[in-house]
């Protein structure tokens, strides 16, 4: 029995999330049919963490072990022959048995991209989101000072979550202007449902004056979702890279 890594990346505009749902398709799914169709084997995956419906990946890991003989070279491209398209499997490597893909992530980093031409280009309609408002740049790099650290991020978390602990940590949060984007970085230990989402889009209601400062001063203090900005919408969010 050998242990195996797979990093992969997908579009997820046509899946109802990463995990396994009923009734549902499923990135994990189709990952698992496909290493399944590969090895002879039936398999299960441990991911790095799930994503959302319409959510992408440009950078995700999963483990599974088997006890196929297909050498480690030829894994990806043999996976990628029964996956669609907008599912790929860039690397495949053999780990420690004792390696897990989502206990041992030390960081994860997430990019949120908007759009800020006045008329986004169709190709791209499920890739970003329209930004159309101006920001107080000055007030946005504020609020990131008050987010960045380790805290209670309940008020960050959307209803209907499992967490019991909502203690994270948030490295660092970078602004990137490129062209016709601007490109939200977000690096923590972990991330509770919708925290990026949540996080960002109260960056950008405190860049557009529309909550204070002290609001997230009082997010924390209180837990109190109201108190944020809205949860943003799926399409501009990318799970970027994981940190082992």
């Amino acid at each position: 029995m050998k242990r195996v890594l797979i990093c992969f990346g997908y579009k997820g505009t046509k899946y109802s999330g990463y995990q396994k749902q009923p009734s549902k398709i499923t990135v994990q799914e189709l990952l698992e049919s496909a290493i399944q169709k590969v090895t002879n084997e039936k398999t299960t995956i441990y991911s790095s963490g799930r994503t959302d419906a319409g959510v992408h990946a440009i950078k995700q890991y999963a483990h599974f072990d088997t006890n196929s003989n297909v050498s480690v070279q030829k894994l990806p491209q043999a996976i990628n022959t029964y996956l669609p398209d907008d599912i790929r499997v860039f690397e495949v490597k053999i780990v420690d048995e004792s390696f897990h893909a989502r206990f041992n992530v030390k960081k994860k980093t997430y990019i949120y991209v908007f759009s800020t031409c006045n008329t986004p280009s169709p190709l791209f309609y499920d890739m970003v989101t329209p930004l159309k408002y101006n920001l107080d740049m000055q007030k946005v790099n504020d609020a990131i000072k008050l987010i960045k650290g380790k805290h209670n991020f309940k008020a960050f978390c959307s209803s209907g979550t499992s967490a019991k602990d909502f203690d994270r940590e948030i490295f660092d949060i970078q602004v990137i202007n490129q062209s016709n984007y601007l490109v939200f970085k977000v690096t923590g230990n972990g991330f509770l449902y919708n925290m990026v989402r949540i996080i960002v889009g109260t960056l950008v209601d405190v860049g557009r004056g529309k909550i204070q400062l002290k609001n997230i001063e009082e997010m924390f203090k209180t837990g109190d979702r109201s108190l944020g900005g809205k949860t943003l919408p799926a399409q501009g969010l990318y799970l970027f890279d994981i940190e082992y």
